[in-house]
C-alpha cells in the first residue's frame, strides 16, 4: 500500500509500497444475504437488460459505487487510469511532453512543453491547439480523455493535428514517444542573496530536486542565501513522503504532521533533522485555493514552526491521507486510511490554512507607482515575471523589507 496526500479530484497521485494482500475480516450472515442480492442483481440485468452490458463494466461501476459511498476522496480506478494516475507521480512515463489545460468546452490547447521531449524538438509551443490525435477529433477525445491517447510505448509513433495563432491553416506533426521526466520543482535568483523555489506537486523526486535548486540558490547568492519565496501555489498535493521530507529541508527540529487512522491504528508522527537542514534564511510560502493536501503539510509546518509566512489566500482544507492499492487485474483503489493535523493538532479538512499576510489582488498587475527605483537594476526576465505577477511581487517586497535591503 502506498500512502499519499491525495490531490484535488482529477490530478496527479503516486505510489511508493504496494501491498497485493487481501485483508482478512470476520465472516457475517448478512454480508453473504447482501452478496447474493448483489449476484441476483447482476443475473437479472445479463439475462433481461433491453441491452447486452459488458460484464466487467457492470461490476467496475457497482465498485465505484460502493467507494463514492465513502468519502469524496476515496475512489476506484480502472487499470488505465490507475496506471496512467501511477506514472504521473512517479514523474516518468513515456509521452511526447506537453501537458494541456483540461478545458472541455473546446479543443485542447497546450499549457507548457518539458524541455527537450519530443514535443520542444518538434517547436510545439503553449497556446497552440490539438484538433486531432491519431486522427481522433479532439471535441469526440476529450470525452474519453485525451491524456490517455498522448501516451504510450517508448518508441512509438503519434500523428497530431495542430493550429497555431497566426498560422493560415493547422499543420500535422508525427512525433515519436519517448520517457519523459516531468519537472517539478524551477527555482530563480531574484536579487544577491533572495531565492525563489515553486514546487509544482510533490512525486518521487520532488525532495531531491528541491535540495538540488537550494545548492543552486545558494550558490547564485554568492554563497549565502539571505531570503526564499517558496511558491506552493497551484499545488494540488502527492506523495506524503515527499511533503515531509521537504518539510525536514527547512525544519532543524520540530514536528513536521501527525498521521492517525482509525481508532486503535497507530499514529504517525514525523518530525524534523537537523542533519541536512537550510535554516539561515528568512522565509516566505506564497499560497492559493489551489494549496492542498501535501502543499498544506508543508506550509503548516512552516507556519506551526514559526519557520515561514504564508501569504496568499485560504488554502484548500484537504486534511487527509489516501492509500493506493493494487488489486488483481490491474484496478486499483484510492482509499482514505487516516487524517493528518499540523503540529499544533490542527486538522485543515475543509477549513484549509489561513495565511499570517491575506492576499487579495490575484490578476492585477503591478502597478508603476509600486515600483522602485531598485526595480530599473533588476534584469528584464525578472521584472517581467514580477510585473506579471503582483502577489510574487508582494512576497519579494516583504522580503526585502524584513532584510533591511538598502538596495531601493
Amino acid at each position: 500500500m502506498t500512502h499519499i496526500a491525495a490531490f484535488v479530484a482529477g490530478t496527479f497521485v503516486a505510489s511508493a509500497i504496494v501491498a497485493h494482500a487481501v485483508p482478512r475480516s470476520r465472516t457475517r450472515p448478512e454480508r453473504y444475504k447482501t452478496l447474493d442480492t448483489f449476484a441476483q442483481a447482476l443475473s437479472y440485468i445479463q439475462t433481461s437488460y433491453v441491452k447486452r452490458v459488458d460484464e466487467r463494466r457492470l461490476l467496475y461501476g457497482a465498485i465505484r459505487g460502493m467507494v463514492d459511498e465513502l468519502d469524496p476522496h476515496s475512489t476506484f480506478l480502472t487499470p488505465r487510469r490507475y496506471r496512467s494516475l501511477r506514472e504521473d507521480t512517479d514523474g516518468k512515463f513515456a509521452g511526447i511532453g506537453i501537458k494541456l489545460r483540461d478545458d472541455r468546452a473546446s479543443t485542447p490547447v497546450v499549457d507548457s512543453v518539458v524541455p527537450s521531449s519530443p514535443a520542444a524538438r518538434a517547436k510545439i509551443r503553449p497556446g497552440d491547439r490539438l484538433l486531432e490525435i491519431d486522427g481522433a477529433k479532439t471535441g469526440v477525445v476529450v470525452k474519453r480523455g485525451w491524456h490517455h491517447l498522448l501516451r504510450g510505448r517508448a518508441g512509438s509513433r503519434i500523428r497530431l493535428l495542430v493550429i497555431r495563432s497566426g498560422w493560415r491553416r493547422a499543420r500535422r506533426f508525427e512525433l515519436v514517444r519517448q520517457r519523459i521526466v516531468v519537472p517539478t520543482v524551477e527555482e530563480l535568483g531574484l536579487e544577491s542573496g533572495i531565492g525563489y523555489l515553486s514546487i509544482a506537486r510533490f512525486q518521487e523526486a520532488t525532495a531531491r530536486d528541491t535540495e538540488r535548486a537550494l545548492r543552486q540558490l545558494q550558490v547564485d547568492a554568492g554563497g549565502r542565501l539571505q531570503g526564499l519565496v517558496l511558491d506552493l501555489r497551484n499545488n494540488p498535493g502527492g506523495l506524503l513522503d515527499q511533503s515531509v521530507q521537504v518539510a525536514d529541508l527547512f525544519l532543524g527540529r520540530g514536528l513536521i504532521v501527525s498521521v492517525i487512522g482509525r481508532p486503535g491504528s497507530k499514529v504517525e508522527r514525523h518530525r524534523a533533522h537537523a542533519a541536512g537542514s537550510w535554516t539561515g534564511f528568512r522565509m516566505i510560502v506564497l499560497v492559493d485555493r489551489g494549496t492542498a493536501s501535501a502543499a498544506e503539510i508543508v506550509a503548516g509546518a512552516l507556519q506551526d514552526n514559526r519557520r515561514a509566512k504564508i501569504l496568499g489566500g485560504k488554502t484548500y482544507g484537504k486534511g487527509s491521507v489516501q492509500t493506493f492499492i493494487d488489486l488483481k487485474d490491474g484496478s486499483g483503489l484510492k482509499l482514505t486510511t487516516a487524517h493528518y493535523y499540523t503540529p499544533q493538532g490542527r486538522s485543515l479538512e475543509g477549513v484549509g490554512i489561513k495565511p499570517d499576510i491575506y492576499w487579495s489582488g490575484e490578476g492585477s498587475r503591478v502597478r508603476r507607482r509600486n515600483r522602485t527605483r531598485w526595480w530599473s537594476r533588476l534584469p528584464a526576465k525578472l521584472r517581467k515575471k514580477l510585473g506579471d505577477d503582483p502577489q510574487l511581487f508582494t512576497g519579494y517586497q516583504t522580503l526585502r523589507s524584513w532584510l533591511g535591503s538598502n538596495s531601493r
